[in-house]
């Protein structure tokens, strides 16, 4: 079934925008409990376009995460409790994307549907991201008491920013995610469980009970203290034994010198040997096994100096969405 993406009145000034497909999206919320659960954890409150759209999504995530499934009538009462309900379009409105939900249900194979509406969505939400970013960028061209550096830093984080967007659209992170969600769930296949993040040296994994998201972990001490190579050892944990993704980021080796302690800490040959080519057939055949893996894991290095807070940010986000997705698979 094809969706028209552009309404028939002022399809150029409007911002982009699918309002059927938001509509089919929230309506299979309301009714699929087993799909449900999951889609909220990756689909954002912005990727609805109208206001009635991202409240009601709102308060569908608080019945969810209140009671742990789908109770409309809850649901109802507490958009009237806080008058929100006639803002959202009253009963009619939820009864209406119900309707709307189950009726296209059957026009599209079982357990695929719903992940191209979110897919819609998706690519209209990046659109209106654009919009805004090249927006912003064109009002500060006009200030005349901002410098020229200041503009071009300025407008370097909203491009790295879009540059994120770009790359995780080009790669089609969030399809094969909606994909391998939906079709475990209805194939009546059991949640991952989430995966505790171990440094992979005990008595430090007893201390902090593990890698937590949102944490930051300081390894400090005196040059020369082994700091670089206690890192690489958690890495080389996190990337052979937990198949996680790591992305490096580089202030002063270059991205070859830490591939090489990688390759030397993983291997247990040492780097001289390694430059030197001093190793026999068995120490060569276990580089070249490491190596292999190490293609095939989600292992990035950064070595740009000067790297900003919002550069690393954005590169964050990248790895965070490649990680979830291996998890998935």
């Amino acid at each position: 079934m094809v969706i028209n993406t552009h309404n028939s009145i002022n399809c150029k000034t409007l911002p982009p925008q699918n309002i059927l497909a938001e509509e089919v999206l929230l309506g299979h919320l309301l009714t699929n409990e087993v799909s449900a659960q999951n889609i909220i954890t990756f689909v954002e409150l912005d990727f609805f376009s109208l206001e009635k759209h991202k409240i009601l999504y709102l308060h569908i995530i608080s019945i969810y995460n209140q009671y742990a499934s789908m109770n409309i009538t809850h649901l109802i009462y507490l958009l009237w409790h806080r008058k929100l309900l006639n803002k959202i379009g009253g009963l009619s409105q939820i009864t209406n994307l119900i309707q709307k939900a189950q009726a296209l249900v059957s026009y599209s194979e079982k357990g695929t549907h719903i992940k191209e509406y979110i897919e819609i969505i998706y690519q209209h939400y990046i659109k209106r991201i654009f919009i805004q970013y090249s927006y912003n960028i064109l009002q500060l061209s006009y200030v005349n008491t901002i410098s020229i550096k200041q503009l071009y830093e300025k407008s370097t984080q909203y491009l790295q920013e879009i540059g994120k967007l770009i790359e995780l659209q080009k790669d089609n992170h969030l399809h094969s995610l909606i994909s391998n969600f939906l079709l475990k769930f209805h194939n009546n296949v059991e949640n991952n469980v989430h995966q505790q993040i171990f440094s992979g040296f005990t008595a430090l994994d007893q201390i902090t009970s593990g890698f937590k998201a949102g944490d930051l972990i300081v390894i400090a001490g005196r040059p020369s203290m082994g700091k670089t190579s206690f890192a690489i050892n958690i890495t080389n944990h996190i990337i052979f034994k937990l198949k996680l993704g790591v992305y490096i980021f580089s202030l002063e080796m270059s991205k070859n010198q830490i591939l090489d302690k990688i390759i030397s800490t993983a291997s247990k040959i040492t780097i001289q040997n390694i430059n030197t080519k001093r190793i026999n057939s068995y120490e060569w055949e276990c580089i070249q096994n490491i190596c292999k893996l190490l293609m095939q894991s989600t292992l990035q290095i950064d070595d740009e100096g000067n790297a900003s807070i919002n550069y690393i940010k954005s590169k964050a986000k990248i790895i965070n969405y490649i990680t979830k997705k291996k998890q998935l698979l």
